[in-house]
């Protein structure tokens, strides 16, 4: 079996447009959340499951986690940062940051969720299936969204926002909701232009669908929480702080807040 994936890109470049005036002078992924910036849930997550080198690609106010984080020395992570000039996307963001990793599997999340997914669970079945991609989807009445990942009764994934177009007879497929964390072979990008905006869905997961390709995904049941808008992100702060939501969540809070607490002794976001 090939060894469990140690290196991961947290996609922190977004420019939190829904979230203005707050992001301004922050970025989307440091915006506190139950008093910690959102992006500290994700690295606490990958940590935990073993991941030792994490790549955040920045471009809106870069400075703001470059300063929060530094080496990630700090909280026993090795960080290194792909800065974009100019913004390209998930999948031109993804190509730009695996151009410095290993060539080897590599977990991917965006920097503004909240979720309490088992990243081991979605190593071992995206290892046991030797699929190209897994990703890791909720049920489609998770968020008000217009596009699906469609899956079969197994889990392997034949669709993704609609595309490609089935041959008939066409397996009974299932819509869920993509997280925002997969785990991908590097080789799916071959060949993608560097320096090229881009969305890994369409222009990366969907060819590959088209060729063929295996694309698994990891359903997870637990909490999971898209924090774009303002009012997910009030909702959730004061959920945290009521401690109203799901144990497991509040156990990662308790967790991120010991494990972050070498970061505020000497660092601050300005509010």
């Amino acid at each position: 079996m090939p060894r469990f994936p140690r290196q991961a890109i947290v996609l922190a470049a977004g420019l939190g447009t829904r979230l203005k005036p707050l992001t301004l002078r922050i970025p989307k992924p440091a915006l506190p959340v139950g008093g910690l910036p959102i992006l500290l849930y994700n690295l606490f997550l990958l940590k935990e499951a073993g991941v030792e080198r994490i790549t955040l690609n920045l471009h809106h106010r870069p400075e703001v986690i470059r300063k929060l984080l530094g080496s990630g020395e700090a909280l026993g992570i090795q960080l290194r940062y792909s800065y974009e000039p100019k913004i390209l996307g998930t999948a031109g963001g993804i190509a730009q940051a695996l151009e410095g990793m290993e060539r080897e599997p590599s977990f991917v999340m965006n920097g503004d969720i909240l979720m309490d997914v088992d990243l081991k669970k979605v190593a071992a079945i995206h290892l046991q299936s030797k699929a190209r991609a897994t990703l890791v989807c909720v049920p489609k009445d998770r968020a008000r969204v217009t596009s699906f990942v469609e899956l079969d009764r197994r889990g392997r994934v034949w669709r993704i926002a609609g595309a490609p177009e089935l041959a008939r007879p066409r397996p009974k497929l299932r819509k869920t909701i993509f997280s925002g964390v997969h785990l991908l072979d590097p080789a799916l990008f071959d060949g993608y232009p560097l320096h090229r905006f881009g969305c890994v869905i369409r222009q990366v997961y969907q060819p590959a669908l088209e060729m063929k390709e295996r694309l698994e995904a990891y359903q997870h049941q637990g909490s999971w929480w898209d924090l774009g808008t303002l009012e997910e992100l009030k909702w959730v702060d004061a959920a945290l702080w009521t401690r109203s939501l799901p144990l497991p969540i509040l156990e990662i809070w308790d967790r991120v807040r010991r494990w972050s607490a070498p970061l505020f002794g000497t660092h601050r976001l300005r509010n």
